[in-house]
């Protein structure tokens, strides 16, 4: 049993249905786990030594092996892990001060294959377990002496598609008898597909959610994320809409813009339309070059045109500077080497 991947709902059930052991001990073992972050049962000090050789016996908790770290200049740091079937994921640590936020994979690969991102490229491989998810946040925190503060979902994988695996993690990594990352510093994000966004406004927490948008226009948009086509753009808001009813938090929009793409003027009234009734924030990134996609960055102006546009038309408009691109730890470019292979 992998009991770093159970909430603590489940972790009580687990302890005193299959183990018989009383309903105290479920609360030690989810304190240890979670806020002390041990890897042993036998670090856990105020467990009796016969519960926790049984403990040894029948169950495990997740850690992950490191197999490459690589640092920016601007500090972000990338890390790669090798998972027990050997397949290989990363996540990355971003300092903002006073923010240091953790980027967090759901899946092995991605199944929808955006065009301008790298992870997608090598196809899909799996979902992550939710003791993967976790342990990923464990092991980036174990690499620094300052707390994480914020979490994203924005690694490798559409984490909506994983959806029992994150709604699990969402709840271990925002219990207070844990690491109590609160839910408003969690932000899940999705390319939106259908039922995603409202599966996620059930959940009790009020998670942060950003839609990777980066068109305004039906056919440019399903161009840059085929997956669109399932979820066109009047449903997506829709489903946008019925979260912020639910929640009362400001959605982001990603917009991504690529050169002789998406950042025109039209584009850019396209987006204004579609945003105009809805509290977000726009968040702009200029394309992170990806090795054999044949897109470009856009040069400074267009840039500035386009943001020009967007404000005052739109609430708030940020340009969100890269972290890590040149070690390909920015937005998009996450995927072993070994696997950036044409899609499958």
């Amino acid at each position: 049993m992998k009991v770093s991947g159970l909430t603590f709902t489940e972790l009580k059930k687990w302890v005193t249905a299959e183990l018989g052991m009383k309903p105290y001990r479920a609360q030690q073992l989810f304190s240890w786990i979670h806020m002390r972050r041990v890897i042993s049962f036998h670090q856990m000090t105020d467990v009796s030594l016969s519960a926790r050789n049984r403990l040894d016996q029948v169950a495990e908790i997740t850690s992950l092996n490191t197999c490459n770290t690589i640092t920016a200049d601007d500090g972000t740091v990338k890390s790669s892990f090798t998972l027990e079937d050997d397949e290989v994921i990363e996540s990355v640590l971003i300092p903002d001060s006073p923010r240091l936020t953790a980027c967090i994979s759901t899946q092995a690969g991605c199944r929808y294959g955006c065009t301008f991102c790298q992870t997608g490229r090598g196809g899909f491989r799996r979902d992550l377990r939710t003791d993967e998810i976790v342990a990923q946040l464990y092991s980036l925190q174990s690499m620094t002496d300052d707390r994480i503060s914020n979490v994203v979902f924005m690694g490798m994988g559409e984490p909506l598609d994983n959806f029992p695996a994150l709604s699990d993690a969402l709840s271990i990594i925002s219990d207070d008898r844990g690491i109590c990352i609160g839910a408003r510093k969690i932000t899940v994000s999705t390319v939106g597909i259908p039922e995603g966004i409202g599966r996620l406004a059930q959940l009790d927490g009020q998670y942060g959610l950003a839609v990777s948008l980066h068109s305004g226009v039906e056919s440019t948009r399903r161009k840059l994320v085929p997956v669109s086509k399932t979820l066109p753009l009047t449903e997506l808001k829709r489903d946008l809409m019925d979260y912020l009813s639910r929640k009362g938090r400001r959605i982001t929009l990603e917009y991504c813009l690529i050169a002789g793409i998406n950042d025109t003027i039209e584009e850019a009234d396209a987006l204004v339309k579609f945003a105009s009734d809805i509290e977000c924030k726009i968040n702009l990134l200029i394309y992170n070059p990806v090795e054999g996609v044949p897109y470009r960055s856009p040069g400074i102006e267009s840039v500035n045109r386009f943001m020009h546009y967007l404000y005052p038309r739109c609430q708030a408009v940020t340009l969100r500077r890269s972290r890590g691109s040149e070690i390909a730890a920015a937005c998009g470019q996450l995927g072993p080497a070994a696997r950036n292979t044409s899609p499958t």
